[in-house]
């Protein structure tokens, strides 16, 4: 409730009136629809959670106006549990035309509650931040170039619908719709995130949802018959493993930074059991690549802020590294999965014949990739068009969208937005890479830099795994954005709403690092 009111003084009957108006508002809302929810849950009595989710949907939807915050980590929280592989009936990040999910509503609906929860927390939180301060976001070093990413999205979408043949509609949404999601969250989290705790608790709502995840996939597997796990050559979707990343590189934060927080280390060990279970059965070599170049950044930072270990534990690790990559070289086994995701990288030619076959349709397809980039090197195909095929692709039309969205995600922006799009990507890793570092060399040695640290070594393996794998999903993209929410700082706590009846020459307390932190935000805007 409080975050629609303007932060200017205002009587306290005014106040009791505006408070009252929002509780009938909000009472008004969940009554009509709530007998929506009932008349249509009637009429599709066979299915017996589609009411219930439409009914948390709803509240959802309203807590925006009076938990915007909670609502923001409930939001992050859902989307990372989302997976179409180990929880195929989760509706969250699924449309509402999905038959699998629990939310099916109609064929024709190309929209997800995800979807529903950006776009009313965008409107609510930009209209209160604008009532207090004039402007929809607060300042930020990363706010422009978000502004001018998302601007050639649009461009690539219009030209993929409008412009040189019509694409196709449903694809092109499904493509471009996580690219949104990032400037949504990003604005959302910068409107409601006001203090460094805020942050650090987006950043463990989304590790839970990783483990509820992990969780999840584990009981997925188990449920398999015998010969169909033995079958199994993955799991989950592509881009899950960037999530397993996130928990093994804030258990090492957590170990070896010097942080005084036993309770956070306790649970995210317990956490990395499950977690590297199913990284081991799931197989993503891309994962396992942008997982390695985490842990040298990570020695990196450890020479920035801890000297002395930095000396004794690189030595260690490079020893157990070189040692393990001797004993499992040519062992196929579960646990030599690590050296044989290496080994395909720098020695392709000793690769297993699986890995090999996966590799030729990466060349094929890059060639094919860059073959359409030359072919619209400006503007680009946009989205809901395929990628052209000079050189026919094996046949893997099991997964939908093969025709549109190529392993290589990185080229795929260019192929999609031109080389507008593409540069504005870059930048924008690099901006925030950049205040990350900053970030990982002026935060005090607490939690918060361990946050800092997992928050910008995400950004880092991102962009790896995006030049070998897709990753442009929701759940990816929203982390992306919180990672970039934590990298940018600057905290700014709102200013305080005064009530008339306060003696206006009476001291008022300064809040707490209220000045330092804008004059932050000043600077790096």
């Amino acid at each position: 409730m409080t975050s629609l009111i303007a932060s200017a003084p205002r009587h306290s009957d005014d106040q009791e009136r505006h408070d009252r108006l929002i509780w009938w508002l909000i009472f008004t809302l969940m009554s009509v629809g709530g007998l929506m929810i009932a008349a249509f849950a009637r009429r599709r009595f066979g299915e017996p959670f589609l009411g219930l989710s439409l009914a948390i949907l709803l509240v959802m939807v309203l807590s925006w106006t009076y938990r915007p915050r909670a609502t923001l980590y409930l939001t992050i929280f859902l989307t990372v549990v989302s997976d179409i592989v180990t929880v195929g009936w989760f509706p969250f990040a699924k449309n509402l035309s999905s038959r699998e999910s629990i939310s099916f509503v109609a064929d024709a609906l190309t929209i997800s509650p995800l979807d529903i929860s950006l776009t009313v927390g965008f409107v609510v939180t930009a209209a209160a931040q604008y009532a207090r301060t004039g402007q929809l976001i607060p300042p930020s070093p990363l706010t422009r170039p978000l502004l001018v990413f998302t601007g050639f999205v649009i461009i690539g979408f219009g030209r993929g619908l409008f412009l040189s043949g019509r694409g196709d509609t449903r694809v092109a949404v499904l493509e471009a719709r996580p690219l949104f999601y990032i400037l949504l969250t990003f604005a959302i989290a910068m409107n409601v995130f006001t203090e460094r705790r805020h942050l650090r608790y987006a950043m463990w709502w989304a590790i839970a949802g990783v483990v509820t995840q992990v969780l999840l996939s584990i009981e997925y597997v188990n449920r398999l018959e015998p010969a169909e796990r033995e079958a199994l050559e993955s799991l989950n979707e592509h881009g899950s493993t960037l999530g397993h990343n996130l928990i093994i590189v804030t258990a090492f934060g957590l170990m070896t930074l010097g942080v005084k927080a036993l309770l956070p280390r306790l649970m995210i060990l317990a956490a990395l059991v499950p977690t590297l279970y199913v990284v081991f059965i799931s197989q993503r070599r891309s994962g396992i690549a942008a997982l390695a170049i985490a842990f040298v950044l990570m020695l990196v930072v450890l020479y920035w802020r801890r000297r002395g270990l930095f000396w004794v534990l690189t030595p260690f690790l490079v020893i157990v590294g070189v040692g393990y990559l001797g004993a499992f070289w040519n062992t196929e086994s579960g646990i030599g999965f690590p050296a044989q995701a290496i080994k395909s990288i720098i020695a392709p030619g000793s690769a297993t014949a699986e890995d090999q076959s996966s590799d030729l349709y990466r060349i094929i397809e890059g060639f094919d990739i860059n073959f359409t980039i030359r072919a619209n090197p400006l503007l680009g195909v946009g989205f809901g068009k395929p990628f052209y095929r000079p050189i026919p692709l094996p046949d893997i039309s099991f997964f939908e969208l093969n025709a549109y969205l190529p392993h290589n995600a990185l080229l795929w922006i260019w192929l999609k937005m031109g080389f507008g799009g593409f540069a504005a990507m870059f930048y924008f890793f690099a901006k925030v890479i950049m205040l990350g570092a900053r970030r990982l060399r002026e935060l005090p040695r607490t939690i918060d830099l361990v946050i800092a640290q997992s928050a910008v070594l995400f950004i880092v393996m991102y962009a790896v795994f995006t030049y070998v794998d897709i990753s442009w999903d929701a759940r990816n993209t929203v982390l992306l954005a919180l990672a970039a929410r934590i990298c940018a700082d600057p905290v700014l706590r709102p200013p305080p709403v005064v009530d008339e009846a306060v003696d206006d020459a009476a001291p008022q307390e300064p809040l707490e690092s209220e000045a330092p932190a804008t004059i932050e935000a000043t600077a790096s805007a």
